[in-house]
């Protein structure tokens, strides 16, 4: 497991910004910041790139927001956030996981309810991160999105494997959106953009991972299932009722607009989850019956697929 210090003192071998900081949808990534925008050298090197699109680095995203990375304050492989821009102050737990590892206190939640939702929960942060079970592809390779296309009575196609990168969700020079989310993931093929309206106040960590909202953005979290879906588009639902499909024919409520209603993020989170699966859980198979991954967590916040229990105890 990796210590913070570790962490802390190797992250200067790749400072690429003197002086200007990579803040998701600040620094560099600013929409409109014109001809003289200082934001590009960033990045980009005109006759020394090291990478395709005039790179300055390969994995250019980690040097700024990987382990080691000191130009930005959010560390998305460690699922660290910190309180200074170049990773001073003490580190908090990132809101979206982390790909490699992740502080959710997944085996500890309370607050259940049984009126099918709940807004006042708790899912407390780990005080060190434990290895992810499960995460979204930001590397380039192959991801399967299930339910990724049109209602399929036959129940042939679940789903259309994407390749996936940060920039696949992120738009790196900046769109104006909530933490700079492109309205149309790449490789989705959705037809009608969703795009999150932006916040001037950011948050980006939590001390209770069960609070999915961000209370400076409530646009977020209205949208954020539908532009999920924009991937998983099968997986929206207003209504447990039939959808027609051959696979995803009952799908859970998921279009939920509030902290605690169904909802996608209110289940899982973005990045990587740390929840670990029992004798039971883990026997979930893919959608398309293949065997899952051992111990695959699907990003889910808790253990034992236990999002279920926090609004329907039995």
């Amino acid at each position: 497991m990796r210590r913070l210090a570790l962490l802390i003192s190797a992250g200067a071998m790749w400072l690429l910004l003197s002086g200007s900081y990579a803040l998701a949808d600040n620094g560099p990534h600013v929409m409109g910041a014109g001809s003289v925008a200082d934001g590009c050298a960033g990045c980009h090197r005109t006759h020394t790139a090291k990478s395709g699109r005039l790179l300055a680095q390969t994995g250019i995203c980690y040097t700024c927001h990987g382990s080691t990375g000191t130009g930005a304050s959010t560390d998305v492989v460690d699922g660290l956030g910190y309180s200074g821009a170049d990773r001073t102050g003490t580190p908090g737990a990132l809101r979206g996981g982390g790909f490699s590892y992740a502080l959710i206190d997944t085996a500890n939640p309370t607050g259940q309810a049984d009126t099918g939702g709940n807004a006042a929960g708790t899912v407390p942060v780990l005080a060190t991160g434990a290895a992810a079970t499960s995460n979204h592809s930001a590397d380039g390779t192959s991801q399967m999105a299930w339910g990724n296309g049109a209602i399929d009575a036959t129940g042939t196609n679940v789903g259309t494997a994407i390749t996936m990168r940060c920039t696949s969700c992120h738009n790196p020079h900046g769109n104006g959106t909530f933490r700079a989310l492109r309205p149309t993931p790449s490789g989705s093929g959705a037809a009608t953009p969703v795009a999150i309206t932006d916040t001037a106040t950011k948050a980006y960590t939590t001390t209770n991972y069960w609070k999915a909202e961000d209370v400076n953005a409530p646009s977020f979290i209205a949208n954020v299932s539908a532009w999920c879906s924009a991937c998983h588009t099968r997986y929206l639902s207003a209504a447990a009722t039939t959808s027609g499909d051959g696979t995803y024919a009952y799908r859970h409520k998921s279009d939920g607009t509030a902290q605690g209603t169904p909802n996608c993020i209110q289940c899982h989170v973005a990045h990587g989850s740390n929840a670990s699966v029992g004798t039971f859980s883990n026997m979930v198979k893919n959608p398309d019956g293949t065997a899952a991954t051992p111990n695959d967590s699907r990003l889910l916040r808790i253990d034992n697929r236990g999002t279920c229990q926090m609004c329907h105890n039995r």
